[in-house]
């Protein structure tokens, strides 16, 4: 499964050192692949972020992610 992430919100979503992105892989067991800088999805300025492993790992994975990016637009709302 391939989710968009805006660019502006991958360094929440890594976190510092790669630690976030480890954590959400190994609760979720689900491998997340991040796209290079610059490698879009087509008409955005959204990168890739490729989740692979059990329907169930993915799921939870996307969860994961989406909750980072949704506190990540919650707070610059604020």
């Amino acid at each position: 499964m391939t989710i968009g992430v805006a660019d502006e919100h991958i360094g929440l979503v890594v976190g510092r050192g790669g630690r976030n992105i480890s954590d959400i892989s190994q609760t979720s067991g689900a491998k997340i692949k991040i796209s290079d800088r610059g490698d879009y999805i087509s008409g955005t300025t959204d990168r890739k972020v490729t989740i692979t492993g059990s329907q169930r790992a993915i799921r939870t994975a996307e969860s994961m992610i989406l909750q980072k990016v949704a506190y990540a637009t919650e707070r610059v709302a604020e």
